[in-house]
């Protein structure tokens, strides 16, 4: 009607008092309709709180379920990394035990060979063996100092001298506890064995009789405490150690050497095995490892058991898979987005900015098919700012977005901008068409992006993007529908002369623009576009 053009002239040519543009900004966006009563109004008002409210409760249960997701997944995550970590403490403690078993290991190896030296130098020295009884009683005296000698080599270390090719080397020895005490027993018992037939070889070349040397009580005694000296450095507190006498005389005595085994009694019942682990535990100060998995493992079947469900809200609504894992994607971008959007202005305080999350949430629930956009909260921002209501903001939102969605990537307007800003550049000012062209040929004008993007929303102050929107949106219905292309060619016919001047490139030119924002005369800009829209409109009409 009459009256309808009239006052979207006013609007294009004058915009709108700020008091009243909570009540006119409806009826520019296409919320309200021209025309309607206040009982259509309403209504109109009911059905779009409604439709916001069943939207809001959907996406909300959409993300009650991905945030229970998200708390089963860091939860599992944190139990697999203490996990690891106690694997790691574990393993180098029983890395460092061995080492410590290697280094005694190393050490009895050289006791060994030095031992073995004099045992090769005492019998070459000693070749009349068999011609004096003399020499005998020498030869048992001698043979009883090596025996003393050997029974004095650590636990772990071979009699000969030699040792383990893996001594040294921390990643072959075997980190098993148990099997460790196993194998070091068996060590012990064939060294001892070994012991004992080179003891009772030497006896009898020696003295060629089964006479036994006297047993010195107080060395054996001696000798049973050091062996458990270095017995309880390297097993486990509360494991069963007996000091066992190996071997014995024909007559039923006791040989020189007292071997020390390790009764592992453990196997019998499944008690002992219980404190076994219970040793294990005090050995290495950690958790045993056995533990933690079962715990994985329920993790596992919870886990499991949540995403059998989790497609079943508590209202009732059921969520495919691709849809909640489209919706966790979108919502981790709006969260961000929502948190940095505008933080500087007063109106975005955290009650606001949680209603600028529940506008775009809602928005793109009805529109995941799309999904969110870096850049769409700077759109949503204004109309919340003027209308500071959630639903009334969702609608009027929805309605611009009709329009701004295809200057997004997914949207072929953005191409379409740039190739008629530089028609208009070309047609209506050639010399900066030409400066463009030289200098890099800019003239594709990329610079102009984030302008069609937002509708100069970060280009300008907020009461100069009220202005410059509502102008936007009158124009469609007065002089132009892409009124933009003129605000944007206003901006840059308004610095031409600078631009000039300096032989700007597009680098420049960027720069420039940057430095300008949210400083631009916007009254001035408004004005100018209006002239180059009258001006492109004369031109058409004397073709």
């Amino acid at each position: 009607s009459y009256e309808d053009q009239e006052l979207l002239r006013l609007i294009y040519y004058g915009g709108i008092q700020h008091e009243i543009r909570k009540a006119v900004w409806p009826f520019l966006l296409g919320h309200y309709q021209f025309g309607m009563t206040e009982a259509e109004r309403k209504e109109a008002d009911e059905q779009t709180r409604a439709c916001y409210e069943h939207t809001m409760a959907e996406w909300l249960g959409c993300e009650a379920i991905v945030r229970q997701r998200e708390k089963e997944s860091h939860a599992a995550a944190l139990a697999k990394c203490s996990s690891g970590a106690s694997l790691d403490s574990h393993i180098q403690r029983m890395m460092h035990r061995d080492s410590t078993i290697s280094n005694e290991s190393s050490q009895s190896c050289s006791s060994g060979r030095q031992n073995h030296a004099r045992l090769q130098s005492d019998s070459s020295s000693s070749t009349q063996v068999f011609e004096s009884v003399d020499e005998v009683e020498q030869t048992e005296a001698d043979a009883q100092l090596e025996d003393g000698k050997q029974s004095k080599i650590p636990n772990g270390a071979v009699p000969n001298g030699t040792c383990s090719p893996d001594s040294g080397h921390p990643s072959s020895q075997n980190f098993s506890i148990t099997s460790g005490f196993s194998e070091r027993s068996f060590s012990n018992e064939d060294s001892a064995l070994e012991t004992n037939k080179s003891s009772s070889s030497s006896q009898g070349k020696a003295g060629g009789s089964d006479v036994p040397a006297p047993l010195d009580t107080d060395g054996v005694q001696q000798e049973k405490l050091q062996g458990q000296d270095s017995l309880e450095g390297e097993f486990p507190s509360g494991e069963s150690v007996d000091f066992v006498a190996v071997g014995e005389g024909p007559a039923g005595t006791l040989c020189d050497t007292v071997a020390l085994t390790v009764v592992e009694s453990w196997a019998d019942s499944e008690a002992e095995k219980q404190s076994l682990v219970e040793s294990e535990d005090n050995l290495s100060e950690e958790p045993e490892m056995e533990s933690l998995y079962p715990q994985l493992d329920s993790l596992a079947v919870t886990d499991l058991t949540n995403r059998e469900t989790s497609a079943l809200s508590s209202t009732g609504v059921t969520y495919s898979p691709e849809l909640l894992d489209m919706y966790t994607v979108n919502l981790h971008r709006i969260e961000k987005d929502v948190q940095r959007c505008d933080r500087n202005y007063w109106y975005f305080t955290p009650a606001n900015l949680e209603k600028l999350r529940n506008v775009m949430c809602s928005y793109i629930w009805q529109h995941i098919e799309i999904g969110y956009v870096q850049g769409m909260c700077d759109l949503l921002a204004p109309l919340l700012v003027i209308l500071d209501d959630e639903a009334l903001a969702f609608s009027c939102f929805t309605e611009l977005m009709k329009r701004m969605n295809q200057n997004f990537p997914h949207g072929g307007a953005m191409d379409t901008h740039f190739a008629n800003m530089r028609s208009l550049i070309q047609i209506l000012d050639s010399e900066l068409f030409e400066l463009m062209h030289q200098n890099g040929d800019y003239t594709h004008f990329y610079f102009c992006y984030r302008w069609f993007l937002l509708d100069f929303k970060r280009e300008l102050v907020y009461d100069d993007v009220f202005a410059v929107w509502e102008t936007i949106w009158a124009a469609a219905h007065v002089s132009s529908a892409h009124y933009v292309l003129f605000i944007a060619l206003a901006l840059v016919e308004m610095y031409r002369d600078i631009i000039l001047e300096n032989n700007m490139d597009f680098t420049d030119i960027i720069k420039f623009f940057n430095e300008m924002a949210e400083r631009h005369n916007t009254k001035q800009i408004l004005k100018l576009a209006r002239d180059l829209v009258y001006k492109v409109q004369t031109l058409i009409e004397n073709k």
